[in-house]
């Protein structure tokens, strides 16, 4: 077995230094890259699924093939410069948008045919400057980690990824309803600040990460030293780029990663992204619910956990053996719990960071730092959840399950809707199966378009409607409806809120469906895919990028396997974007062949390892 690596106490304090704050900025741009997730929510029908689909598939081809000069790039300018332009050029791309967003609605605007072609430029230039990230925080640490380390840089790594994940969805998810106005149509005219914000703190960070960040131990004052990787041996040679890119490419190993990691592309975000769509659009959740933005009302379940955490790290930091492993797992756990509250991101935060710090913890400890056992063991367990999702997604009813209080209808004289009403009829359709009846009939009333026309075929104001009908709008400040309420039929006056409407909007009751199955149990499927996909990922592309590409070839080869995750990216987002307009069912259905595929190509790297050498300090 290979001997543990052992640094002094300088070296690891000037470590932590140099990765934690680049680890910050790298989840930082997740938050400037996951925003737009965010936003389409908010933005409602002024950025259709499709129309999503259509963005972001234009971003993460950009990214994809960014890789191809950013990967070479960094390897000859270093990763420090190129976090540094990575974190300037998103924020300034996040400002972009955020008062582009201003712009179109200060103008009336909200329509997707005025989203649509100016978001696809900015965000692909955003993606272009985000691809910088992951090139140059696995670059820096090449040279910080030791190879028989680097199962726990892939915890460290897939950590800072699924932190990313709870600011960009659950971060800008409450900021959004803080600014928001409870009485509003929609939240379409405070979209700008899920861009604002991750902008502010790229910027921040640029300028912390100027003054903390360095390449290489020997630029920090320390001794460089052998990392045991590929490049094991010539630590001081100059190798051309050429080179460099020609090892990489040709390299078979490195190839079936990328192919690995073209799946866990496609699964990744074919459920991260997609999930609160399906949340919203069907579950119709509330904001405040645990899958949607959560709550961390309740201090007592925050304070208490992080307390007993505290307590557990010191304890682990007085242990050692087996009493130091207990202490801090428990402390670990402890720290995480609260953030199960924290909504979508939240739970995609302990997802990732238990499925990275166990993947690489088990990569070194049972598999002496073969990262495809497993990688292959979480694929196999994905199979498994991707095949359980096509039973789980569960449908609606009629029946209310909450209802948001309403005072504009209380000051008007109107009557609520209330839980556990059954919904007869509303908006003049009698023929009432499931919420999707509802909606669609409340959404159908024709309304009043302020600087636009009413689209008939989408049941929105936009400002080039795809049909047109002459019938006058439906000016009445109440929708009737008629439900079963504690046994008894009952005639209800419900407030219209959507009388006058902007391009972009839709008429929507701030009301959900009881549902047929309980929406946990999707949940709990999406957490254990998230689960396995951020802990291959982080064992792949943070690692064993580092690993076989060495601290020569780090960039390029991650580069070219990030290149490869964002290539299945831009394949389920258009894909996906398609399908599920269609119908949700095949939104498992399109998963599950590449949770097989993924699996089976790990077989064929099931015992590659760099060659081991080196020492610490």
């Amino acid at each position: 077995m290979d001997q543990p690596i052992v640094h002094n106490s300088a070296f690891r304090r000037r470590r932590f230094l140099n990765w934690f704050p680049m680890g910050l900025t790298y989840a930082f741009l997740y938050m400037g890259r996951y925003n737009l997730t965010v936003s389409k929510n908010a933005l409602g029908e002024a950025m259709t699924k499709e129309d999503f689909a259509t963005i972001f598939a234009a971003g993460t081809f950009t990214y994809a093939f960014a890789f191809l000069l950013n990967g070479p790039l960094v390897d000859k300018m270093g990763g420090r410069r190129g976090m540094l332009v990575g974190a300037l050029g998103s924020a300034i791309c996040n400002l972009a948008m955020g008062l582009y967003i201003q712009f179109v609605l200060l103008a009336g605007g909200g329509d997707s045919q005025m989203l649509v072609p100016i978001f696809s430029v900015v965000y692909a230039v955003n993606m272009y400057f985000q691809s910088f990230g992951a090139v140059s925080i696995v670059k820096v640490n090449a040279h910080w980690f030791h190879v028989n380390e680097r199962g726990g840089f892939s915890g460290i790594f897939g950590t800072m990824i699924s932190a990313g994940l709870f600011f960009a969805f659950t971060v800008n998810g409450w900021v959004l309803d803080a600014v928001s106005d409870p009485a509003a149509a929609s939240q379409m005219p405070y979209t700008m600040w899920v861009f604002y914000l991750p902008s502010a703190i790229l910027f921040g960070m640029f300028f912390i990460e100027s003054f903390l960040l360095r390449d290489t131990p020997a630029q920090a004052g320390l001794q460089d030293f052998d990392t045991g990787d590929a490049s094991s041996g010539d630590m001081g040679a100059d190798i051309p780029i050429l080179s460099i890119m020609k090892k990489v490419v040709t390299n078979p190993i490195i190839l079936t990663v990328a192919l690995i990691e073209f799946c866990t592309g496609v699964l990744r975000n074919g459920v991260m992204h997609w999930f609160p769509f399906y949340a919203k659009e069907v579950f119709v959740l509330p904001s405040s619910h645990y899958l949607v933005n959560g709550n961390w009302g309740q201090w007592h379940l925050i304070v208490i956990p992080f307390v007993l955490a505290a307590v557990f790290f010191y304890l682990a930091s007085r242990s050692k053996g087996k009493k130091l492993a207990w202490y801090s797992v428990s402390g670990g756990l402890l720290f995480l719990a609260p953030f199960m509250q924290g909504g979508w991101g939240g739970i995609l935060m302990v997802a990732g960071v238990i499925g990275a710090n166990v993947a690489g913890w088990v990569s070194d400890l049972f598999f002496q730092s073969r990262r495809a056992p497993a990688a292959g063991g979480l694929y196999f367990g994905l199979i498994f959840v991707a095949i359980a999702m096509v039973f789980l997604l569960g449908g609606t009813t009629a029946t209310v399950e909450w209802a948001a209080e309403d005072e504009k209808a209380a000051e008007l004289g109107l009557d609520q809707l209330l839980a556990d009403d059954e919904v007869l009829a509303i908006a003049g359709n009698s023929e009432v199966d499931d919420w999707s009846d509802v909606a669609t009939s409340v959404a159908c009333l024709k309304a009043t378009c302020l600087d636009s026309e009413w689209d008939a075929k989408r049941c929105i104001c936009s400002k080039k409607p795809k049909e047109t009908n002459d019938e006058p709008a439906y000016a009445e400040n109440f929708i009737p409806a008629t439900v079963i309420r504690n046994g008894a039929n009952m005639e209800l006056k419900l407030r219209n809120p959507g009388v006058e409407l902007r391009a972009g909007d839709k008429r929507k009751l701030k009301a959900g469906p009881a549902l047929t199955l309980s929406p946990y149990w999707l949940g709990l499927v999406i957490f254990l895919m998230s689960l396995c996909v951020i802990g291959s990922h982080g064992l792949l592309s943070g690692t064993a990028t580092m690993d076989f590409g060495g601290r020569r070839g780090a960039a390029t080869a991650v580069g070219m396997i990030d290149g490869f995750v964002y290539l299945g990216t831009g394949l389920q987002s258009v894909a996906l974007g398609f399908l599920t307009t269609k119908s949700w069912t095949y939104w498992p259905l399109f998963l599950v062949p590449f949770a097989i595929a993924g699996f089976l190509m790990s077989l064929r790297i099931w015992k590659a390892k760099p060659s081991s050498g080196g020492g610490g300090h």
